[in-house]
């Protein structure tokens, strides 16, 4: 697959984009991995949002505001009319237990013809996600359990930053980290596998049934993990593969720019986009709207940038 054309632009309010699927052909909605709220923009105004949602409004008493209490939000996915969240599930820095990011949850979006969009809540926070698959020996050779006890982008660490629904209402999880397989050299995994996993009751988790899996999936993404992953039609995905570590470059190592690769679940043919510069791009969401699956937007984590005042967006045609 190759690239037809692209467009850049500049949203402004928030740099820290992690997830964000599409309203209408005209809006999307975003999560903030830095905040507990989402945020409304009309893709052809990239001044401002149209709204701000509070998730303590929505979830109160569960759901609070706070630096040590922030879900980390890393994606979304829209599935028979519902949008569900997922939290990083990963450590602090510091590698200290956050259960505020071990959070898969859904909302209910309205919008009306003036634009106004109304978010409600749909069932219960489920929290147990990685306990799940800890307690499933189908997993057992990622040590997820160990992995949710180290620093998200250390060797084995756990960082989880895609979502994307699939056709019969389920839900793909793509994992950063950790890798499977693969050799450490200077201090780095290389040719490790990226995880994916198929959540088959997202619907039933929501509402206190504890989850369960598909077989897990292995994608050779060069070594890259999965910072986001969309449904671009039935069976077809996009995903955008990058590092699973820092990638602060140094003597022994060079930065490493991210890739977009297109997989069909279907046959699991994975093939690479061609002809797409992202460097100095940090893609972490993905958006197709409702009438064109040959379009994706693309969202750029700026909150490193020195004196980011925005997200950058490159939409892209494929």
């Amino acid at each position: 697959m190759k690239i037809e054309s692209k467009t850049e632009q500049l949203y402004k309010a928030i740099s820290n984009p992690s997830g964000a699927v599409a309203l209408t052909n005209d809006l999307f909605i975003v999560g903030d991995d830095e905040d507990n709220r989402l945020r409304i923009y009309d893709r052809n105004k990239p001044e401002k949002p149209l709204q701000t949602v509070s998730l303590s409004e929505i979830f109160k008493g569960i759901i609070e505001e706070g630096e040590d209490l922030e879900i980390d939000l890393e994606s979304a996915a829209e599935t028979a009319g519902t949008v569900f969240w997922i939290g990083s599930h990963s450590t602090s820095k510091n590698a200290e237990f956050r259960p505020a990011r071990h959070r898969l949850f859904a909302v209910n979006i309205k919008t009306n013809a003036k634009n106004n969009v109304a978010v409600t809540a749909v069932g219960d926070i489920y929290t147990s996600l990685i306990n799940d698959l800890r307690d499933d020996s189908r997993f057992d050779r990622y040590h997820f359990g160990k992995a949710a006890k180290l620093q998200a982008k250390a060797i084995g660490g756990l960082s989880i930053e895609g979502l994307a629904s699939t056709a019969d209402n389920e839900l793909v999880i793509g994992f950063r980290n950790p890798l499977h397989g693969g050799d450490v050299k200077k201090d780095r995994l290389k040719k490790g596998k990226a995880i994916i996993v198929i959540l088959k009751n997202p619907f039933a988790v929501i509402h206190g049934v504890k989850a369960e899996f598909a077989d897990p999936i292995e994608l050779d993404l060069d070594g890259f993990g999965i910072p986001e992953i969309t449904r671009r039609t039935k069976n077809k995905y996009l995903i955008v593969a990058g590092p699973y570590h820092a990638n602060i470059p140094d003597e022994n190592h060079k930065l490493e720019e991210s890739k977009l690769y297109q997989w069909s679940m279907k046959s699991g043919k994975l093939d690479e986009v061609k002809g797409l510069d992202l460097a100095g791009l940090n893609i972490e969401a993905a958006i197709f709207y409702p009438d064109d699956e040959d379009t994706v937007q693309l969202l750029s984590d700026d909150g490193k940038m020195m004196g980011a005042t925005g997200f950058r967006s490159l939409t892209v045609q494929l």
